[in-house]
Parts: structure tokens; sequence; C-alpha cells
């Protein structure tokens, strides 16, 4: 019997299956988590979600292939398969799709990238668009009355307090470095290039205080201890909200005994509130990641992310260390208006405020964002064939059918300036800070602002894996002639610091097993690309190379931006 005949209120037994991520990529630190006996970073919350969103009285199964392999018998096990996720998973939701179509399975995909490109996905049976609060109930809706397949999406955003908790249940915490909770969506800025608002909103949404403590009840009940990412799009999108739960967080961590230590991802207004910082201290918050972008102020003000540039970078990095809190920070090149010396700019950012994980990229234009819009306008967006689209077009697909890292891809447009020289400044830019010796001494600077407090209270087996982890650093250290002297030298001098910062000095040190792998990576792929742009491209290199008709039709805009004001003045 073909499995989309089959009623959802029958007892389905439902396969959640989390594509993998590209290997290949600065963000899964996969050499660095494996001391840990770790196989990811986290869990898929988004399926997790997903879960409990279904009907309870289906059985559930969920397989993370960034985990293990995904095993035969689940699959023919299965009646409905559920699969999703971002832009670097593309090429792995497509070949789930694929299998399904070749074996008969009923399959629906939903998340960030089959939102924003619901087109991409036209052969899965379901395409589940949006939130899945207000569109699961849709689709299940749908397939009750005989309509089991097609696209479900509203344009109301729900109301998350009436998302039920995940079903954590469903995964073993020991395949993870850490567990994800979420406790709001959207964000108030307007960052051109960012597709968060155009997913959540601008307005956060944030659940109860009840709603999230019920999770992290949930959590510790299954017997987790640990790290909890707040994975949010900026915790602090509504702060009144936040500073009454960190009260809550903390009431609850005493009552507990502190089972957990936590992280986010925040603007950088964060470190303005030394309020806020002090709440974030007492709950033991130990890194937020900031979205720096570029240590330039204009190019902050073409971006439309001023909120950065309102007081100096690394004072506010610094200010934020005060509070035992680490910054990890995004950095992008290829903005319009960059000019020459953005390299030696953000390396001096990187260094001077001790950022010790930054994740430098080359800016992409994702789908359905205000920059895509702005560049298929201007006909500077670069296709899947390496040709113009044309500024007819009105969407824009981001293909991924082999492989795509939001780090060392993107530039899919035409730049201001020679793509090149910006394919050159990254390169550099990488080489430099994460350098053997420039990033162990990094290390240790920051180890030395750096003013940790350390509330949570390892298990046993969390001291245990401690241990091993420490003794796995060290030999990889030790045995790696490029870190070996700076290794023990930094391990001395934190020690003399107190446990606090040297376990911090470790946890550091420990990320480069994985870093240092992917500096030599981009410096390997930048050199492909330069060439390519040089020889084999197909698409102008910079805007100065648009055809005159289009360099004019934006009244000298592009000129002006890439620093040539000839255009601009004849216009004038």
């Amino acid at each position: 019997m073909p499995s989309t005949t089959r009623h959802p209120d029958e007892a389905l037994r439902c396969l959640l299956i989390q594509p993998r991520f590209q290997t290949a990529n600065f963000w899964n630190f996969s050499d660095s988590i494996a001391t840990t006996g770790a196989k990811a970073i986290a869990p898929p919350l988004g399926l997790m979600t997903v879960a409990a969103l279904l009907p309870q009285h289906w059985e559930f199964k969920l397989v993370d292939l960034n985990v293990g392999p995904l095993d035969e018998s689940d699959w023919d096990w299965a009646d409905v398969v559920c699969t999703g996720g971002m832009i670097p998973q593309q090429s792995g939701i497509l070949e789930l799709i694929d299998k399904a179509i070749e074996t008969g399975k009923y399959i629906a995909v939903g998340g960030p990238d089959p939102t924003s490109q619901p087109e991409v996905y036209l052969a899965a049976d379901v395409r589940v668009l949006g939130e899945g609060e207000e569109t699961i109930p849709l689709w299940l809706e749908s397939w009750k009355n005989g309509e089991p397949c097609g696209a479900f999406e509203r344009e109301e955003r729900p109301n998350v307090t009436i998302s039920p908790t995940p079903r954590f249940d469903l995964i073993e915490f020991k395949n993870y470095l850490q567990v994800g909770i979420q406790i709001s969506r959207g964000c108030p800025f307007n960052c051109e290039f960012c597709d968060i608002i155009e997913l959540y909103g601008r307005i956060p949404r944030s659940k109860s205080i009840p709603q999230v403590l019920a999770e992290l009840d949930r959590i510790a009940d299954l017997g987790y201890r640990g790290w909890i990412d707040i994975s949010d799009d900026n915790f602090i999108g509504n702060k009144k909200f936040v500073k009454q739960l960190l009260v809550e967080m903390e009431n609850w961590s005493k009552r507990r005994n502190y089972p957990f230590y936590f992280s986010t991802e925040a603007s950088m207004n964060l470190a303005d509130d030394d309020n806020l910082l002090d709440l974030m201290r007492r709950v033991d918050f130990r890194v937020v990641f900031m979205g720096i972008e570029t240590p330039d102020p204009a190019l902050l003000a073409v971006t439309q992310k001023r909120v950065n540039s309102m007081k100096p970078i690394v004072d506010r990095v610094q200010h934020v260390y005060e509070y035992g809190i680490a910054i990890t920070a995004g950095f992008i090149l290829g903005f319009d208006g960059e000019k020459e010396g953005v390299a030696d700019s953000m390396i001096a950012c990187i260094e001077e405020s001790g950022i010790m994980m930054a994740m430098v990229g080359l800016l992409v234009a994702l789908p359905n964002t205000q920059l895509t819009r702005r560049l298929l306008k201007e006909g500077r967006m670069i296709g899947s064939d390496h040709q113009l689209v044309s500024p007819d077009e009105t969407v824009y697909r981001l293909e991924n059918k082999q492989s795509h890292d939001n780090t060392a891809g993107g530039l899919n447009y035409v730049t201001t300036r020679d793509r090149s020289e910006v394919y050159d400044d990254f390169r550099r830019v990488v080489c430099t800070v994460y350098d053997p010796a420039v990033y162990m001494e990094r290390v240790m600077r920051t180890t030395r602002m750096v003013k940790p407090v350390r509330k949570q209270v390892p298990s046993p087996g969390e001291w245990k894996k401690m241990i091993v982890a420490l003794g796995r650093i060290a030999w990889w250290m030790t045995k790696n002639p490029q870190t070996r002297k700076h290794y023990w030298l930094n391990s001395f001098r934190a020690a003399l610091l107190g446990f606090a910062r040297f376990e911090f000095c470790q946890t550091q040190m420990a990320a480069y097993m994985h870093l240092g792998h992917q500096t030599g990576r981009v410096q390997r792929d930048m050199q492909i690309n330069i060439q390519f742009a040089q020889e084999q491209k197909h698409y102008p290199r910079s805007t100065q190379e648009l055809p005159a008709t289009t360099r004019m039709k934006f009244g000298g805009h592009l000129d002006v931006l890439s620093g040539d004001r000839s255009c601009a003045a004849t216009e004038a």
C-alpha cells in the first residue's frame, strides 16, 4: 500500500533525518570535539520540535547523519520521512528526496532553505514552509481531508508560547558537545544581508518563562549536564524579557545545583548593559557569538548594521570579558564599497580585541534578502551556471547540489572591487589570525583578560570526559611541531592563573585542532578561486566591468561604491 494513502490518525512510524553539514566548514569543529568523544556539535533542535508538533500517538526515530550513517532498516521501517535544514544541507536534503522517490516513501521537507527556496524542493511530497507551529497543522488537516501532498504555508508568524517542549528524548546526549534550546525568534535590527528578519521578522517573539524552565527541567531530568546553547537569532532582542528570564534561570540553577552553563548569540549592544551582563555571569554564560562583520563604520552603515559602530569594537569586546564571557565573532569580506586595506584593519581588530575564534567569511547574497533583491535589480547576481542573472528576474536560487560552505563560498554577485583581491584578502586574514604562533599568543592574552566565574557543577562523568579530552589535546599538540612549544608554554602560564582560566585556555587551544586544518583548506581554495576569477570566469570581476548601460542605469551608484566617481560626475 503506498504510504501516502495512510491516514494521520493511524499509529504511523515517522523517521526524522538530519542531513549532513559539509565537513569543510569553519563551524563544525569536528577535529576539536572528537577529543570529548562527541560526534557533532549539537543535535537537530528543529527536528526535535517537529516531532513534538506531530501527532504524539505516532512512533518516532531521529537519525542525525552528522553522527552516523542511515541504517537501511530504519528507512524501511518508516511510514513518513521528515527532513530539512539550511543551505549547507541542501544537497543532503535533495539526496533524501531522490531516495524517497526511488523507494516509494512519503517525504516532507521544511526548515530555512525550503522556506526561502521552495522551488528547489518541488520533488518532495510535502513542503512545510515557515514555522511549524502554524504550518504543520495545515499539512495534517489537508492530509485528513484526502490531500496529503503539496506546499503548506501561512503569512502569520506564530505565537511561540504555543510551541511544545522539543522531544529531547529522541537523541543520545553523549553524541553531542552541547544541547540547544530556543527562547525567541526574530531580530529587531535590519541588516541588509541577513535572512533572519525575512524568515522570522523584526519583532522578537519569546516563549514564556515557565516554558523555558520546563525545557531545562526536561533536559536535566533526562540525565544531561553540561553546555546549553541558547540558539536564538538575537538573545537580547527583547532585553526586558531576557532580564526577567535570567533572574528565574538563576533561581532554577540554584534549585537544580547548577547542572548547565550557557552560550548564545547577541548583538554588540550587549556590551553596553552592565546589568544584563551581570545577570548572564550569575547564570554562568561563558560564550557569546557576535556578528561584528567589519571594523569599518562606513561599511556598517552600507549594510544597515550601525549598532556595531556606536562605540569602539575593541572596547566593547574587552568590557564583556570583565564579566567572564568570551566572544566569538563573525567577520565578512566582500561588502560594497570595501577599500584596499580592509584586511589589515580586520586583522588588527581581531588581534587587539583578543577574539580567538573569528569566523571570517566571504559575503553570500542569500535568497529573499534585501541585499539579493537590490543586487538582482542592479544586474549583479551570478547564477550557479557562472552567468549573470537577468535584472528582469525577481527570484534568485542559490543551488548547492555538490557542496557549499558559507565561509569559503560566497561572492555570488559582482563585487565593487576586483573579486580576486577580495579572495586574496580573505586568505590573508585567515592565514594571519590562525598562524599557530599568532593564535596561541592571542589565546594567552585573552585568557589573562577574561575573568571566568564557574558555577556549573560537573558530574563525575563530566570530570572523566574532561580529563580524557585534556590528554588527547596535549598529545595532539605535542605531536605537532607547530604547536608544541606554544601549547606547553600557554598551559604552564594558565595553570598559574587558577583552574577556571586553565580550563578556558585549554578549550581555546583545542579549537586550533580544527581551525588549523581549515586554514590550510582556505589557502588552497582561495588560490583556485583567484585563478578562476583571473582566467576562466564568465562574469565581470568587478562592477567596473559591467556593461555601461547597467552602470548608468543606477545613476552612478555603482561607481561611487567602487571608488570611481567619473560616471557619477557625468550624470551630474
